[in-house]
């Protein structure tokens, strides 16, 4: 079996590789500032994966408790990723951060409690993540797009 921490490094090396095809294909809606970023987040990603497994292995902290966390550290990223960029005007507003960090904590408390230890279940995030994005976004829509309509004129709506 591959050591977790090679796995980390093949999935986060591929991450950077997406991104760079991403920068050479040059997308229209891509800003340079957005193409700047990832050439930021990918190394830190990549940094801070790596960090933690070598971290966990020096701690003597049991390969599958590790691969546990970044399960749900994985999942939270899709998760809240995908929300934030959805939701992102309505940056300004304290209610979306407030909500936006209980759901972030309710999602750490509950999928702690799931057994999903094991490196087999690294298809867990998209099992798992996909019906939770799903919850979030219709919690988000219900807090913040119900509010939107109600700014139109009668005869938008």
């Amino acid at each position: 079996m591959i050591p977790v921490p090679v796995l980390i490094l093949i999935l986060l090396v591929a991450l950077l590789i997406y991104f760079i095809h991403r920068i050479v294909a040059y997308r229209p809606q891509t800003r340079k500032k957005d193409l700047l970023l990832y050439f930021v987040v990918a190394p830190l990603m990549i940094v801070a994966f790596l960090g933690f497994s070598f971290y966990a292995d020096a701690r003597g902290i049991n390969e599958n408790v590790s691969m546990k966390w970044i399960n749900i550290s994985i999942t939270a990223a899709f998760v809240f990723g995908y929300t934030v960029k959805r939701f992102w005007r309505y940056r300004q507003k304290w209610i979306f951060w407030a909500e936006l960090g209980v759901l972030v904590v309710a999602h750490f408390v509950v999928l702690q409690r799931l057994h999903w230890e094991k490196a087999g279940y690294a298809w867990l995030p998209l099992v798992v993540g996909l019906p939770e994005m799903f919850v979030v976004f219709l919690l988000m829509g219900l807090m913040f797009e119900s509010n939107t309509n109600r700014d139109l004129p009668p005869d938008v709506r």
